[in-house]
């Protein structure tokens, strides 16, 4: 198994990385799953969908194959390996890498495109301050964006470990950037939320 794997890293490279993150995803294999940040529960279904990215993976991985999962329109947003079950497959093409294949996705409630980097609306910044950091996260990930790249202030102003963000229970104080800003692929979202409700003066 170990010698199988490591020929797989010489030959993909980071593609197998995203292979074996997802190996843990889908069969929760305790080898590798501490590689993986534990993924906070909120807002994640407890079943796959067949046309969701992990069912598509597992079938990739079955074949020996390596693979790399994206944005399947111009947006240019990076798919959430920790929450890719929120995102509907809709394309494939063939990888860089020598028997590799790329993913194009999109998350549920968008519809599939035709062809890759397909021009799409600009997306917004919701409007979540007031809400409920459960639902504000929900809405955040359903939209597409990225776990690793929301930043979560918790009764403080000292950025919580990802892996802390499971515990987290208040509401939403303040978001940046603010509500009806275009979609940045490149910017963090910071919410600061209160431990229990917000006490505006």
């Amino acid at each position: 198994m170990q010698e199988k794997m490591a020929m797989k890293v010489r030959a993909f490279g980071n593609i197998v990385v995203v292979a074996i993150a997802v190996t843990a995803f889908t069969t929760e294999c305790s080898e590798h799953s501490a590689k993986v940040n534990p993924a906070p529960a909120h807002g994640t279904p407890t079943s796959l969908r067949p046309d969701s990215p992990p069912v598509k993976m597992k079938s990739e991985i079955k074949k020996d194959v390596g693979f790399s999962v994206r944005d399947a329109t111009d947006l240019g947003r990076t798919v959430d390996l920790q929450h890719a079950d929120l995102w509907r497959f809709c394309l494939e093409r063939k990888g860089d890498a020598p028997d590799s294949v790329d993913l194009g996705a999109v998350p549920y409630g968008e519809e599939c495109p035709d062809h890759w980097n397909a021009h799409v609306p600009d997306m917004k910044t919701p409007n979540i301050t007031g809400k409920s950091f459960e639902k504000a996260y929900s809405s955040l990930l359903k939209k597409g964006y990225n776990s690793r790249f929301i930043d979560v202030y918790y009764g403080s102003t000292v950025e919580l470990d990802q892996q802390d963000v499971a515990r987290v229970h208040g509401q939403v104080c303040k978001q940046e950037p603010q509500a009806g800003r275009s979609f940045d692929a490149s910017e963090n979202v910071k919410l600061y939320v209160a431990i229990g409700n917000c006490h505006h003066k």
